[in-house]
């Protein structure tokens, strides 16, 4: 399972972001099927583990505020338009945060936007 907490290089572009999303998505609607066997209603492959899917936070650093902003919008775009991470959105937790605004405020303040949109809040109430 990957870590639910990423830091993304500043080189790294809006769609590497967007394309970390989708994979996200993917592996929330994954369901292995087993080798020779009849299809069994297990659920999702990320069941086995966890109980629920983690929330995916995207903690951004390493460029000035507009860049960071874009990115911010760019994500927020992915979740409104991609139907499998629209899906993701309706049932897990999605934000981004600029690493500056966390260690300057703290990560209980408003400083996680909402991918799926809203204001700024916690990283507990997303």
């Amino acid at each position: 399972m990957p870590s639910s907490h990423h830091l993304p290089p500043a080189t790294m572009s809006s769609e590497r972001l967007a394309a970390k999303l989708i994979e996200y998505a993917r592996l929330w609607t994954y369901d292995p099927q087993p080798i020779g066997r009849r299809r069994q209603a297990v659920g999702p492959g990320w069941l086995r583990w966890y109980p629920v899917f983690p929330r995916v936070l995207f903690l951004l650093t390493g460029a000035g505020r507009q860049a960071m902003d874009n990115r911010i919008s760019d994500l927020k775009a992915m979740v409104a338009h991609h139907p499998l991470v629209a899906d993701l959105a309706r049932d897990v937790p999605l934000g981004a945060a600029v690493l500056e605004e966390l260690d300057e405020y703290g990560p209980t303040n408003g400083v996680w936007v909402p991918l799926a949109g809203g204001k700024p809040r916690s990283w507990t109430e997303l």
